[in-house]
C-alpha cells in the first residue's frame, strides 16, 4: 500500500508530550501496517501518531465489503429494521415536527431511512462514494459525498445532527464538533455514537480489543476526553449511556484466538457471527453497560439557546 504518513499534535489540547500507549495493526481486514496510538500526556486523548493522511486513509475502506456498510437478510435485517425505527423515534423526541437531520457519515442510509419514515427531513454526508450512491439509489436519500468540510452548508439549519460510529474517523473531532455546533439550530442536539477506551472489554482484551479497529480508528475517546472535546465548542454534554451490545466481546475474543493459532474459519464460530458466542458474552455486556464501563457509549449534546 502506498500510503502517507503525518504526525500531529494533541487535537484536544494542542500538546505534542506524548507516550506509547498501544502497538496495534488491521485485525478485521489483515491490510498491512503496523501503528502506534499514544497517549497526551497532557489531557489524556488516546489517537493513532503518526497516521494514514486523509489522501490515504481511504486504502483501509474495502468499499461495500467494508462490515458496516453489508446488508442483512431474513431475520437479522427485520431485527435490526425494527431497532432502527425505535432509535429514530427516540432520536425525534423533544423535536418539532418535520425535524431537519443531519447524519454525517451516513453508509447506506439505513438509519435515515427510519428517521424519514418517523416524520424527519432528513440529509447525509458520506465519504465512501460506494455507500453513498448506494443510499441514493437504494432509498432516493439525499447524500454528500465527502467529509463534512467538504460540503457546503448553512449555519442554524438542523435540528439534529448526529454521528454513529463515526467521529473517531475523522482527522479532526475537534474540528468537526465545532462545525455541528455552527450547523445545529439554537436549543438543537448532537448525539454521537463511539468506543469507549476506559470500558471493562478495552481493559481486558488490551490490543486485540475489536473497538480499536485500526488504522480506521483514529482515534479511541473516554467519557472524560468527549466531555472536553465537546466544551470546547461552547456546548454541554447532555447523557453518555452504554450499550449492552455483546459483539466487541465476542469479536475481541475472536481475535484472542486467531493470535493463538485457532485458524479463521474455526475463531469465527466465537466472534460477532456467531449468535451463540453473543448470547454467551452478552451477561458481560449488559453488566458493563449497568456500571457505566461498556466497550460503546452515545453521548448526547445541546447547543445552548
Amino acid at each position: 500500500m502506498n500510503t502517507t504518513f503525518e504526525t500531529t499534535p494533541c487535537d484536544l489540547c494542542g500538546s505534542t508530550l506524548t507516550r506509547p500507549y498501544l502497538g496495534v495493526h488491521d485485525r478485521i481486514y489483515d491490510l498491512p501496517g503496523e501503528f502506534q496510538i499514544v497517549h497526551c500526556e497532557q489531557c489524556g486523548l488516546l489517537y493513532i501518531n503518526p497516521r494514514p493522511n486523509r489522501a490515504s486513509i481511504g486504502q483501509y475502506y474495502p468499499g461495500l465489503t467494508y462490515h458496516a456498510f453489508r446488508p442483512d437478510g431474513g431475520l437479522k435485517a427485520a431485527l435490526k429494521r425494527y431497532m432502527r425505527q425505535n432509535e429514530a423515534k427516540g432520536l425525534l423526541e423533544g423535536l418539532p415536527g418535520g425535524a431537519k437531520v443531519l447524519e454525517i457519515g451516513c453508509g447506506t442510509g439505513d438509519l435515515l431511512v427510519a428517521l424519514r419514515e418517523a416524520g424527519a427531513e432528513v440529509m447525509g454526508v458520506e465519504p465512501n462514494a460506494d455507500a453513498a450512491e448506494a443510499a441514493r439509489s437504494r432509498s432516493r436519500l439525499h447524500v454528500e459525498i465527502g467529509m463534512l468540510d467538504d460540503v457546503a452548508l448553512e449555519s442554524a439549519q438542523f435540528d439534529l445532527v448526529f454521528m454513529k460510529y463515526a467521529l473517531e474517523h475523522v482527522h479532526s473531532p475537534r474540528a468537526t464538533i465545532h462545525q455541528i455546533a455552527n450547523l445545529l439550530l439554537p436549543g438543537g442536539r448532537a448525539v454521537f455514537w463511539i468506543p469507549n477506551a476506559a470500558s471493562w472489554d478495552a481493559r481486558l482484551f488490551g490490543g486485540y480489543w475489536r473497538g480499536l479497529d485500526a488504522p480506521r480508528h483514529l482515534y479511541i475517546f473516554t467519557p472524560t476526553t468527549i466531555r472536553e472535546l465537546i466544551a470546547t465548542a461552547g456546548m454541554q454534554v447532555q447523557d453518555i449511556t452504554y450499550s449492552p451490545v455483546p459483539n466487541d466481546w465476542a469479536g475481541s475474543f475472536e481475535f484472542w484466538l486467531r493470535d493463538r493459532g485457532l485458524p479463521r474459519t474455526m475463531a469465527r464460530w466465537f466472534g460477532v457471527e456467531s449468535p451463540l458466542a453473543l448470547a454467551a458474552w452478552l451477561p458481560f455486556s449488559a453488566a458493563a453497560a449497568t456500571f457505566g464501563a461498556a466497550g460503546r457509549m452515545r453521548v448526547t449534546v445541546v447547543r445552548n439557546p
